[in-house]
């Protein structure tokens, strides 16, 4: 394999890696990684075929947050190219691409912290100093060393030779391995203890538990918590008695209101055209471009808000707000995205126009629907519509046929574009119905409470179920007896150092405690107490 040879496998993972922002969904996935490899290397064929081993062989390696096992870029980059290049077989591609991926997903843990950091410096720390400029200079920037770390790391590994990359990747012990996890593990927890803090209201701290409890008793998966959330927050809404017309219906005065001076209704006029709701659509392709660990998708969904907020709001000041208000914690599933973005537009209008307008409500409800709509999401383009697109695309791969890749990525993403494409005007149409409705009913209190229940209770079972912190200690007493702490905990509350490291974190952020150093101080403690033998 010659140096531009090594140059263009670079490229290629570049390529597949800006999925992130060109809305051309799994191109990084192994059946187009391997493909373009057999490609650059003349044999096109074998390409493909790797390409459709590979696939079968990681299918159901599905990425949720940041819970993904293995670089599969780079597994597939480097698996097909030492193959093809050595003349090794099938199979040997695959045996060298999974545990290669697996160490390459590691040093991308570490590099995404380097990340974390560059955004600090960039919109977190000043926050009142953010403008729509930096925002995006910020996105490119960040995804910018994304990308150079994917060419780096294909390119410095073909020049190192395929013997050499598998004898590092074995050679890396189990144990500092696990450690590297544990502490990445402690990142997501910052993200959600961010999230929870954001969220959480003496009226909704409760909810919190209950979703937690359901998941960590009764194993109730996410979506399920979701939809008894949505259930808890039916109850408040319609049983809770609206402000203004509680008193007229029971027939009761309630004399602490007489003095309160009557609520002006605003008519909200729309200020989006179809070409704002357009852009949003298309910087939505961008939503896990900048993946940061303290708060995932935040940048790309700011980033995609940016049409709106520079239409809506004239002012330096009200645009700063704004931004940084969808810099706030966000996860959520990317093919349905733009329905939360359509939805926060609306509410972002209705805010410009309207005084009485509660600015934190856009994050109440964006924190509400972002993980009901994660749950059934992942399910849906994962767990079906990547699952059929793959299925269809390895018949023809493992024959060698072209026809594989191209689709594969026609099969998933035809249906993909125009979901994202339609989501993004419903959201924004459902919206301005809902916040009008808010508007003349004086609801939004209301509402805002409902959202919060609903978050509470995702973030309760997603605190339960994504993050994985448990203690290996063992005690053998003198009588013989030994003492598992884990067990111990499990019987007090399943998932109890979850919960616990969530609150510890939640504490330190609400005494403003820097984001910058306690990233680096929960990945230094993961790592440390992991090879200690005390987290796991």
């Amino acid at each position: 394999m010659n140096i531009v040879q090594q140059i263009l496998l670079g490229l290629i993972a570049v390529f597949g890696w800006c999925e992130y922002v060109d809305g051309i969904n799994k191109s990084t996935r192994p059946l187009v990684m391997c493909t373009l490899v057999g490609l650059v290397l003349g044999d096109l064929s074998k390409g493909i075929i790797i390409g459709g081993t590979l696939e079968l062989a990681t299918m159901g390696m599905m990425g949720i947050g940041i819970s993904i096992p293995i670089n599969i870029t780079i597994a597939g980059v480097l698996g097909a190219g030492f193959a093809i290049s050595g003349g090794l077989s099938t199979e040997a591609a695959v045996a060298l691409a999974i545990p290669v991926g697996i160490v390459f997903r590691l040093l991308e843990h570490l590099a995404t912290t380097g990340y974390d950091l560059v955004a600090a410096r960039l919109l977190f720390d000043n926050p009142e100093k953010n403008t729509p400029k930096q925002v995006y200079r910020s996105f490119w920037i960040i995804f910018g060393l994304s990308c150079v770390f994917m060419f780096l790391t294909v390119f410095i590994s073909l020049l190192v030779g395929a013997e050499a990359v598998a004898n590092i990747a074995n050679s890396i012990p189990e144990d500092v391995m696990n450690a590297i996890g544990t502490g990445t593990n402690l990142l997501t927890a910052l993200g959600f203890a961010m999230l929870f803090n954001l969220t959480m209201t003496p009226k909704t701290l409760a909810f919190f538990f209950i979703g937690f409890v359901c998941a960590a008793y009764l194993q109730m998966p996410t979506m399920a918590v979701a939809i008894l959330g949505a259930a808890f927050a039916a109850v408040a809404f319609f049983f809770t008695k609206d402000k203004d017309t509680g008193a007229e219906e029971s027939g009761i005065i309630d004399f602490d209101d007489l003095d309160d001076e009557p609520q002006e209704v605003t008519e909200i006029k729309k200020m989006l055209s179809k070409s704002d709701l357009k852009s949003i659509f298309f910087k939505s392709f961008g939503l896990e471009g900048p993946f940061i660990y303290s708060r995932l998708q935040s940048i790309g969904y700011c980033r995609a808000m940016l049409p709106a907020i520079e239409k809506i709001y004239s002012d330096p000041q009200d645009q700063s707000d704004a931004i940084n208000r969808h810099l706030e914690f966000f996860n959520s599933n990317p093919e349905f995205s733009t329905f939360i973005m359509g939805i926060s537009a609306s509410m972002e209008e209705q805010n410009a126009q309207d005084k009485n307008f509660d600015a934190a409500s856009i994050n109440s409800v964006k924190a509400g629907l972002m993980g009901p709509l994660a749950g059934i999401g992942d399910s849906f383009w994962w767990g079906i519509v990547k699952t059929v697109a793959a299925g269809i695309g390895c018949q023809f791969a493992m024959q060698g046929s072209i026809l594989g890749p191209i689709l594969f990525l026609l099969v998933f993403n035809v249906p993909h574009w125009i979901m994202r494409y339609i989501l993004t005007f419903k959201g924004y149409e459902l919206g301005h119905k809902v916040l009008e409705m808010m508007s003349k009913s004086n609801i939004i209190e209301k509402m805002s409470l409902c959202a919060g229940i609903l978050g509470m209770c995702v973030i309760g079972a997603m605190t339960c179920d994504m993050i994985s912190i448990s203690t290996p200690l063992v005690f053998h007493m003198a009588n013989g007896v030994t003492v598992e702490v884990q067990a111990i905990l499990d019987e007090i509350l399943p998932n109890l150092l979850p919960l616990i490291s969530i609150f510890v974190i939640s504490k330190l952020l609400r005494k403003e405690v820097k984001v910058l150093p306690l990233i680096f101080a929960l990945l230094a403690f993961g790592i440390v107490f992991n090879l200690i033998g005390i987290i796991a």
